[in-house]
């Protein structure tokens, strides 16, 4: 009941303070998206599902009419803690927003009085702060399973506003309003503005249902970045986190496939530099067996994101990634080659927030 109450009372706060749209901006739409010659496009809706298929642990081989995507410059990427292992990586390793897991009589049993005090916040129209305060109790891990998913189900109806919608909650630190210019495209945007995202989400979340049709003048909410995520073996879950360190902050989860045998390999890596496809061929390892990009029998589904490790125990990995599947039965359970396996929208949603050379995939054993 406490839940359900701070839920109504978070759509009704955000609600009240987001600002109306002016004249001229750009709001959410429900039509149908419309095929674009100047950039092809992700609409609000996800993409259609293939018919099942087996996915495997082995990159994929080539991208047929890959999407441009966005990847921030040198100069752009976030604060690093150098570590030996990283150091023999060549890169170091951007911290992770959450905290080792404590042992089973450190977690807490209760969260009454943490959710009663994001309640009184969020009344008072501080959702930034409240969605703040439940993150930082989830990093901490010290949670019990059930209080956690419930804190995460909280933020989760926040962020659908937050994250995934056009308003500009203000105070929030990761988002602002941008005027389109003459000459712009979503892909420019995002690649001059840094917002280490690909274009495609300021097309999602700005509701924007063919990209060539956007006017000098119109306003379009951007996320600034990274996005990371972290994937639970245990739970067959992926949690995305906006923002670094421990000003991290919970976004969404998301049900995942992992591999057979326990194969999925577990610690530290960094979204490759040029290691994300949209539309791969693949080439099955143990038989020879190829499938072309077009190829509705491909195993990896329409998207890649090839992962590096940059951990002790994980530097040796190659050809492990997170992509899509025909197969969503295989969701939650162990039936891969080892790769981390996502529903068709899950997987497209992911290949906009990760950005190659910025996000982190932490993978728990636990």
């Amino acid at each position: 009941m406490l839940l359900f109450l701070l839920v109504v009372a978070a759509a009704a706060a955000t609600w009240w303070i987001w600002p109306q749209p002016r004249e001229g901006e750009l709001t959410m739409s429900a039509e149908a998206p419309s095929a674009s010659s100047e950039q092809p496009i992700t609409a609000q809706a996800p993409p259609p599902k293939a018919a099942p298929k087996q996915v495997e642990f082995e990159p994929p081989t080539q991208v047929a009419s890959s999407p441009q995507a966005v990847v921030a410059s040198p100069e752009v990427l976030p604060a690093v803690a150098s570590s030996p292992a990283s150091d023999t990586a060549g890169d170091a390793a951007t911290p992770s927003p959450a905290s080792p897991p404590p042992t089973a009589a450190e977690k807490t049993s209760s969260i009454e009085p943490l959710l009663a005090d994001a309640a009184t916040l969020i009344r008072g129209g501080d959702v930034v702060e409240a969605r703040r305060m439940l993150s930082a109790a989830l990093r901490q891990r010290t949670l019990s399973g059930d209080d956690a998913a419930e804190i995460r189900g909280v933020l989760e109806v926040l962020n659908e506003g937050m994250v995934f919608g056009p308003e500009v909650t203000p105070g929030d630190p990761y988002v602002r309003l941008y005027e389109i210019r003459p000459g712009d495209a979503l892909s420019k945007i995002a690649s001059r503005e840094g917002t280490k995202t690909h274009w495609r989400l300021i097309q999602r979340i700005n509701g924007i249902t063919n990209p060539s049709r956007i006017g000098a003048g119109q306003r379009v909410k951007l996320i600034q970045g990274p996005f990371h995520v972290e994937v639970d073996k245990g739970d067959y879950r992926l949690d995305v986190w906006l923002g670094e360190g421990d000003e991290a902050v919970f976004v969404k989860s998301l049900p995942v496939g992992l591999g057979e045998f326990n194969s999925t390999p577990h610690g530290t890596f960094r979204v490759r530099r040029g290691g994300k496809m949209a539309n791969p061929s693949w080439t099955n390892p143990r038989t020879g067996e190829r499938f072309g990009a077009d190829d509705p029998l491909n195993p990896i589904g329409e998207y890649w994101i090839g992962l590096d490790g940059i951990d002790a125990n994980n530097l040796q990995e190659r050809g492990f990634g997170i992509h899509g599947t025909i197969e969503p039965d295989s969701i939650g359970r162990d039936e891969s080659m080892g790769c981390v396996r996502l529903g068709d929208a899950d997987i497209a949603l992911v290949y906009e927030l990760l950005t190659e050379g910025n996000s982190i995939v932490l993978v728990r054993e636990q």
